[in-house]
Formats: structure tokens, C-alpha cells, sequence
């Protein structure tokens, strides 16, 4: 049977993760996959492992540790090699705050499994009234004005580029060069950047927005820094001004 991994990254998620993972809606979720959850913890202070191993009484529930923070970026990569080396056909990634809601997921699962020669599918919290649910303005104007500049640089139409709430189909995205991705947040830039370059389809979802309490660990300034640094390097690889080992053909 294809199966499908559901993957939270956790960083310091003790207060949220349980709960989270409770409103995962499991028996609303599309027939004819194997579902299994992983939980990636990225060497947490707080008391997010000992949350883990309590999640770890549950079916088809598995874990990974890392001795030290790997970024974001980097946890994505190690729940890709772990579902990649176990044959799986999906990786949705969730995050560990709830704030992007997993009663979300049967709807997205159901349109990826529609689109069979898509490579990843996003839920756009800039569809779905991102200022109602609490997004500040300055992230608002932020996440408008960086996603035309990156629409402007890759030929696309995409709403936004900064959502989360990713899920990917394997098979289209393993042959691409994505451990040569950030280690940090600019990696779900990147990775757009890197399909589209091979030519695979991108395509997004409306989902509402819910900032509660949560504490964000996205830099305020390098994270946008280091989209407008991806968006030229591309360029430069693309006119053929500079050779880049992860957009140079």
C-alpha cells in the first residue's frame, strides 16, 4: 500500500504539540493510503522530547532526534530521507503550533491525489483572509511584497511562498538536488525555485490563517534577506553569469 508520512517538525513545541496532534482528523483522511506520523525534534530545550515519547504509545507513530539544532531546513531533509528510504509516496508537512489547522489536511490530500503530476501542493493562507486569523500586517505586507518579486523572477501566478503547510509527492521531488537546499527558512523558498527549474507543477490551496500564542523562529530580517539572496542567485544561474551547484544546468 502507498503510504503517506505526516511530518512535524518540533522545536521547543512542548506547550502545543500534543494538542496538535490530537486534531489530527485520521479517520477523515482519503482511503487507500498507509499513514504514519513523524515527529523530527531539533534538539529542544524545553521538555518537547519527553512530549514525544509520550506520542510514541500511539500507532504508526515514529521519532527522530537530533543531538543538535539542524534548522529548519534540515529537518525537512531528515524526514525526507527517512520517508524516502521507507518507499513512501507523500510527506505533508505539518507544523508542531497548530497554526496551520490539520482538519485542513483530508481536503488537501484529496486534491493532491487528484493531480498526479504535481510535485507539491501548498495551503495559501493569503487566499483565506490571513488578517482575520491574526497575521500581523508587517508579515502580511512582507509575504505580498516577496511573493511578487518571486513570482516576477520565476514566470509564476503563486499567491504566496511562505506557507508551511506543504505536502510533496516523492517521486517527482527525489531525483532533484534538495540536499543541497538551506539548512534554515528559506529552504520551502528554495525548494519552489528548484521544482519549478525542473519543470514540475506547483500548485495551492486556500486555508485559514490562526496566529494564537504561539512564538515564531523565523528571523525578522535574515529570512527575507536570504529570499531576496536565493531570488538572485537563481537569476545569475539562469542568464548563465554565475555557475551555481543547485540552479546551474
Amino acid at each position: 500500500m502507498r503510504t503517506c508520512v505526516l511530518y512535524i517538525p518540533c522545536y521547543n513545541a512542548e506547550p502545543f504539540l500534543a494538542a496538535t496532534v490530537d486534531r489530527i482528523p485520521w479517520e477523515r483522511l482519503p482511503a487507500g493510503l498507509d499513514y504514519c506520523l513523524l515527529l523530527v525534534d531539533n534538539s529542544s530545550t524545553d521538555r518537547t522530547w519527553e512530549e514525544i515519547e509520550a506520542l510514541l504509545a500511539r500507532p504508526s507513530t515514529f521519532a527522530l532526534r537530533h543531538p543538535r539544532n539542524l534548522g529548519y531546513g534540515g529537518s525537512v531533509k531528515s524526514a525526507l530521507e527517512w520517508s524516502m528510504a521507507r518507499s513512501a509516496e507523500f510527506l505533508v508537512v505539518l507544523h508542531a503550533d497548530g497554526q496551520y489547522a490539520p482538519e485542513e489536511l483530508p481536503g488537501l490530500l484529496e486534491q493532491l491525489l487528484a493531480r498526479p503530476s504535481t510535485a507539491l501542493l501548498f495551503g495559501s493562507r493569503v487566499t483565506g483572509h490571513p488578517l482575520r486569523g491574526g497575521m500581523p500586517v508587517y508579515k502580511f505586507v512582507a509575504n505580498r511584497l516577496l511573493s511578487a518579486l518571486q513570482n516576477r523572477v520565476l514566470g509564476l501566478r503563486l499567491s504566496e511562498y511562505h506557507s508551511g503547510y506543504r505536502l510533496y509527492r516523492l517521486s517527482l521531488l527525489a531525483p532533484l538536488r534538495w540536499r543541497a537546499l538551506s539548512d534554515g527558512f528559506v529552504f520551502d523558498n528554495e525548494i519552489i525555485f528548484l521544482l519549478h527549474q525542473a519543470g514540475q507543477a506547483i500548485a495551492e490551496s486556500p486555508i485559514p490563517t490562526f496566529y494564537g500564542k504561539e512564538k515564531s523562529h523565523v528571523p525578522k530580517l535574515g529570512t527575507p534577506l536570504a529570499i531576496l539572496a536565493n531570488a538572485a542567485r537563481y537569476l545569475l544561474a539562469k542568464f548563465s553569469l554565475r555557475r551555481d551547484r543547485l540552479y546551474s544546468i
